[in-house]
């Protein structure tokens, strides 16, 4: 975690939120978030290109078993930075609003991106798949394809997902930190309330964790109240963050 052991220095002309987020994203983008997709794409072709050598036709989306890895990574770092940059964020003169709207600001483009690259992938492997005769259907073997309710939906769905587990991240970070071992142990239901809430009342009951069962056809008010808990654990985690006390250790 090389990327968060210095913190940027603050220009007079550039707020601070825009110089920590600045930091933020390059740690997240370029150290953590391409080598992640550069990583798992191939491993992911190769491994669907052995299975297609023994099997007559492949009915399950190799991309789709990569969002776990691009929610649950994203999700540790969160909790990483939270521990780790806010103390040396404070300690080189910067407010705690100016880490709080950076480390927002970085879970929603990194939610974003995550799911953009995504979705691109699966587009892609789509197009393979129709190529050589396979289903790009659920890891289910159903055949139901994985774009059900429509790329868009998909990925608006899928991006409320990575959004949400950045959310739950950083608020399990602040809380550990702030309110200590005990206290942010019997907390953890509460910051896992974002992921929570968009697994179960956004993405469909029973297949929470499939992203392709994001439909158009879903309750809307599922939806709509998933969207608000996650806001409202946002503005929990501004909270916390906003009158924390330092560990003078840090």
């Amino acid at each position: 975690m090389t990327a968060v052991t210095d913190a940027p220095a603050t220009g007079r002309s550039t707020p601070q939120w825009r110089s920590a987020l600045h930091y933020l994203l390059s740690g997240y983008v370029y150290m953590l978030t391409l080598w992640f997709w550069a990583i798992a794409l191939p491993v992911v072709a190769i491994i669907m290109f052995i299975i297609g050598q023994n099997v007559d036709e492949v009915t399950s989306s190799g991309i789709a078993f990569t969002h776990h890895g691009a929610l649950w990574f994203p999700f540790s770092i969160a909790i990483i930075l939270s521990v780790t940059y806010l103390p040396i964020h404070v300690a080189n003169g910067m407010t705690r609003r100016s880490f709080t709207r950076a480390a927002l600001a970085v879970n929603v483009i990194v939610g974003l991106l995550n799911a953009t690259i995504a979705t691109g992938a699966l587009l892609v492997e789509r197009e393979i798949y129709h190529a050589v005769g396979w289903v790009h259907g659920g890891t289910d073997g159903s055949g139901i394809a994985v774009f059900n309710g429509g790329v868009l939906v998909y990925l608006l769905g899928l991006a409320m997902l990575f959004i949400a587990g950045q959310v739950s991240g950083s608020l399990i970070g602040v809380a550990y930190y702030r309110l200590g071992g005990i206290i942010g142990t019997v907390a953890l239901p509460l910051c896992l309330l974002p992921l929570a809430a968009v697994g179960l009342l956004g993405l469909g009951q029973g297949e929470q964790w499939n992203p392709w069962s994001w439909t158009a056809d879903l309750a809307p008010w599922g939806t709509v109240v998933a969207v608000l808990v996650v806001i409202a654990s946002a503005g929990a985690f501004h909270l916390l963050v906003r009158d924390i006390a330092i560990d003078s250790k840090d």
